[in-house]
């Protein structure tokens, strides 16, 4: 489904301009004024409408991802990093308005993959993979397999924040959500880790960190089939010139995107030792 509701062509005459120009901006106040927004902490962001309101910061659990799609034997899944294990990496950093709908594709800027050596290759290799292909698959076009999912993410939302691509890119790379230890704990073991024991890993981690404190709401847990982590997402206020702010408490509809069960399951990376075996399960088809 279209996030992004757009606008259809109005034609009228002189006789009815003014009241076509009322309803046009009653339909959208949220890109005509800006406002206020009352985060977890009990404090205001101010909000400068540039067409969204904040951010949704997403991360994925690579052997989850890599299970899914086992037999297409993605690089990055053949030869993961150990640090993967035990960390989730960026999926990406989405704009979102409060109503729930969020804006897409907003202009035709081509991704520049300048940008990857201008923030260091190695914190994308490390923080935010495209495991479906490996360095050695770029030699520096943006169309390149090497390039593709940071492109993907540059079009699909970038283009909607009003910032250039470095800013947008280190904006994403700086809100990267520390995992717990727990997760690490719990790597391809044939046994649960409970879900609220998960999310109280968790919040003490956002607790105890220099930037975050114990009303910044929780996070959202994703899982495949309801059981098998495979996505954590946050959410992040707006700065007045787009770039992202604190971490604020996730509006209602964001929050119901939870669909795990109490018990949660932590896969491992199918190349791995069957000791705690998950080379059993069916594959579940995830929704992108």
């Amino acid at each position: 489904m279209n996030r992004n509701s757009e606008m259809k062509s109005l034609y009228y005459s002189s006789s009815n301009f003014f009241w076509v120009i009322f309803v046009f901006l009653s339909l959208v106040p949220q890109y005509a004024v800006a406002g206020n927004l009352r985060t977890a902490d009990g404090k205001n962001v101010v909000v400068d409408q540039q067409g969204f309101d904040f951010y949704v910061l997403s991360m994925s659990f690579q052997p989850e991802f890599c299970h899914q799609h086992r037999f297409e034997h993605f690089p990055g899944c053949e030869r993961p990093l150990d640090f993967w294990r035990g960390s989730l990496t960026l999926h990406g950093l989405w704009p979102e308005d409060y109503d729930g709908t969020w804006p897409s594709s907003c202009t035709k800027e081509k991704f520049d993959p300048n940008t990857v050596n201008d923030l260091g290759p190695e914190r994308f290799n490390r923080l935010w993979p495209n495991v479906k292909a490996s360095e050695q698959n770029h030699g520096g076009g943006g169309g390149d397999l090497w390039y593709s999912f940071w492109e993907h993410e540059w079009t699909k939302h970038g283009t909607c924040t009003g910032l250039t691509q470095d800013e947008y890119f280190d904006t994403a790379l700086k809100h990267f959500l520390p995992t717990p230890q727990i997760v690490r704990e719990y790597y391809g073991k044939r046994f649960a880790v409970k879900r609220d024991e998960l999310l109280d890993a968790y919040r003490n981690d956002m607790i105890g960190s220099s930037n975050a404190d114990e009303d910044y709401g929780d996070v959202v847990l994703v899982c495949s089939g309801g059981k098998y982590l495979s996505e954590v997402r946050t959410c992040v206020a707006k700065n007045k010139d787009g770039s992202g702010s604190r971490r604020m408490k996730c509006i209602p509809q964001v929050q119901q995107e939870s669909n795990c069960g109490k018990e949660i399951f932590i896969a491992k990376f199918y190349v791995d030792p069957d000791e705690n075996d998950g080379g059993g399960r069916d594959v579940i088809v995830v929704s992108e």
